[in-house]
C-alpha cells in the first residue's frame, strides 16, 4: 500500500527537524511492500523549506505555493501532487510514534481481509461502488494530547467516547471527534469533489469539513485503539483558537448546502449548535441559561456526552 503524507507548511523550520526524524522512523519500521511519500506543500513562499542534508534521501517532494492560500488550499494542492492509496494530513508541528503509518495500514488491511469475499452489489456514490466505500474506511488512532507542562492526556479515554469516532449525529450535534487529520488514514478517492473545489479561506475546521462530507456517503470510520499521534502543545494551536475555528465552520457550512448526501435540515443543527456554544462561552450566567433552554435538544446530548466521554475539555470544546 502506498501513503502519502501531505504537510502544509507555514514558516515552519524550527520543526523541520523533529519532523523528518518521524518520517525516518515510520518508514524504517513499514514492510518492505509498502510504500511512503511525503509532499510538504510551502504555503509561505517567502521562507525556503530547509531540510536537513541527511533527510534528502527520504521520499520528501517540496511543492511551492505562489501565495499563501491557507491550511486548506495547501492540503488539497498536496492532494493534487500525491499518488498514494491513502493519505495523511500531517500538520507541520505535531509527531507520529515510529510505528504509527505500519499499524493503519495493519488496521485497514485486517479490515478487507473479514470482508474478502462479501458481496457488496452494485449501488454508487457519485461515482464510486459500494465497495469501494466499504473496503477504504478511514483509520482513526487515539491521540496523546501534550500540555503546557509536559504532561500528556489520552484523548478518546472511554469506550462510549471510542464508539463515537465515525458516528455522524454526534459530529453534528457536539463536535468534532477527531483533533487532527494528523491521526487519520483517509482513502484518496473518496476525498469528495466539493472539499477539493469549495476551499475555506478561514483556517481551523476543513478537516471538519471533510469527516462530515465522508460520514454522511456512510464511509466506515475505524478506530486504532493507541495513541499514535502526539498532539504537541506549542501556545499556537489553531485547534484551541475558537474563534477561528467557528469562522472557518460558518464558511464550509455555507459549502454544505450544496452537497447531496448533506441534508438542509443537518446544515442547520450544525449551525445552530457552533451559535448556541458561541454564546454560551461569551455570555453571562443568564443569557447561557436563556441559550440552553432555546437549545434543550442540543445541551442534552453535549451533557450526556460530557459525562460518558470523560474528555478532558469542557461543555464548550
Amino acid at each position: 500500500m502506498k501513503i502519502s503524507i501531505i504537510t502544509a507548511f507555514y514558516r515552519g523550520n524550527r520543526y523541520m527537524e523533529q519532523y523528518v526524524k518521524c518520517i525516518q522512523e515510520n518508514q524504517k519500521n513499514m514492510k518492505s511492500q509498502d510504500e511512503l511519500e511525503v509532499i510538504l506543500v510551502n504555503d509561505s513562499p517567502e521562507e525556503e523549506i530547509q531540510l536537513p542534508e541527511w533527510a534528502l534521501a527520504l521520499p520528501i517532494r517540496v511543492c511551492p505555493q505562489e501565495k499563501n492560500g491557507g491550511i486548506h488550499s495547501a492540503r488539497v494542492r498536496g492532494l493534487e501532487e500525491c499518488q498514494g492509496e491513502y493519505v495523511m494530513f500531517l500538520d507541520q508541528d505535531d509527531l507520529l510514534e515510529g510505528d504509527a503509518i505500519a499499524k493503519h495500514i495493519a488496521r485497514i488491511t485486517e479490515w478487507r481481509e473479514n470482508l474478502a469475499g462479501v458481496n457488496t452489489g452494485g449501488s454508487s456514490v457519485l461515482g464510486t461502488g459500494l465497495g469501494d466505500l466499504i473496503m477504504n474506511p478511514v483509520s482513526v488512532s487515539n491521540v496523546k494530547l501534550e500540555q503546557k507542562d509536559g504532561s500528556a492526556l489520552l484523548w478518546y479515554r472511554s469506550q462510549f467516547h471510542k464508539k463515537k469516532v465515525g458516528d455522524y449525529k454526534t459530529y453534528l450535534k457536539v463536535g468534532v471527534q477527531i483533533i487532527s487529520p494528523g491521526q487519520c488514514l483517509v482513502p484518496r478517492i473518496l476525498v469528495p469533489k466539493l472539499w477539493r473545489t469549495k476551499i475555506c479561506k478561514s483556517n481551523g475546521s476543513d478537516d471538519y469539513y471533510l469527516w462530515l462530507l465522508l460520514l454522511a456517503r456512510r464511509v466506515p470510520f475505524l478506530l486504532v485503539d493507541e495513541p499514535l499521534y502526539i498532539h504537541k502543545y506549542t501556545g499556537e494551536n489553531l485547534s484551541a483558537d475558537t474563534k477561528n475555528t467557528d469562522a472557518s465552520t460558518y464558511e464550509f457550512l455555507e459549502y454544505l448546502q450544496q452537497d447531496e448526501f448533506v441534508s438542509k435540515k443537518d446544515v442547520e443543527l450544525l449551525r445552530r449548535m457552533t451559535q448556541y456554544k458561541d454564546r454560551f462561552r461569551r455570555g453571562n450566567a443568564g443569557e447561557k441559561m436563556i441559550s440552553t433552554i432555546k437549545n434543550i435538544d442540543i445541551f442534552l446530548p453535549n451533557f450526556i456526552f460530557k459525562l460518558r466521554s470523560k474528555t478532558p475539555y469542557g461543555f464548550n470544546r
